[in-house]
């Protein structure tokens, strides 16, 4: 039985893909960047960190200039926030973990307004006793240290603990922090397991209850 679970929240809990690609299109486009194609932007750079894929995908110059196309995007992202849904079933399963005593958090390489902005939209902010997003730590997923800051802060072991997540560098997070590696499938990421184990696979957030 597990005392903590954490979350990834892009792809894991939230259908953010579409808005995503289409946020980070329209800042790419404002700062003079070629847009990116569906196939690419699946492939290269949803759910890795992009202040480190961004440069060599798209020849940026400087680290001012990523700067620049990610404040761009942000706003893009949080004005549209509206078109956010969770998946289906993540209210209740959350709602029922948190009263089966669970500690719940989430991990994620957004930056921390806008991961509780999105969380606040989509109405599950209040389950979360923990939230991890980029500016908390110093190294990102795949590293363990966002996986393991956020287990320090619930108090809880990693033994203890799984985290939840749609990508590879969620689940090498998890393996390299002790903790339980669940993979949730969302219609966009079966080939992770061509290079990955997880410890276990769901194919919807309402299977860990």
């Amino acid at each position: 039985m597990y005392k903590a679970l954490l979350f990834d929240m892009d792809g894991t809990l939230v259908d953010t893909f579409d808005l995503i690609y289409s946020s980070f299109n329209k800042a790419l486009e404002e700062n003079g960047k070629r847009t990116l194609t569906k196939s690419e932007f699946k492939e290269r750079l949803f759910g890795k960190p992009v202040d480190s894929t961004l440069p060599g995908l798209l020849d940026v110059d400087s680290k001012e200039e990523a700067k620049r196309i990610l404040k761009s995007f942000e706003i893009y992202w949080l004005r549209d926030l509206k078109k956010v849904k969770v998946f289906k079933n993540v209210f209740i399963t959350l709602q029922r973990l948190k009263g089966m005593g669970l500690k719940l958090g989430v991990v994620s390489t957004s930056p921390r307004d806008v991961i509780e902005e999105t969380l606040r939209e989509t109405s599950v902010y209040p389950f979360f006793d923990v939230i991890i997003g980029e500016e908390d730590v110093k190294m990102k997923k795949p590293h363990k240290e966002p996986v393991a800051s956020a287990l320090k802060l619930l108090r809880v072991r990693p033994c203890d603990a799984a985290f939840v997540g749609d990508t590879i560098y969620d689940m090498q997070a998890a393996k390299s922090a002790g903790c339980e590696a669940i993979l949730v499938l969302n219609g966009h990421n079966k080939d992770v397991l061509k290079s990955f184990k997880p410890d276990r696979v769901i194919g919807s957030i309402e299977e860990l209850l």
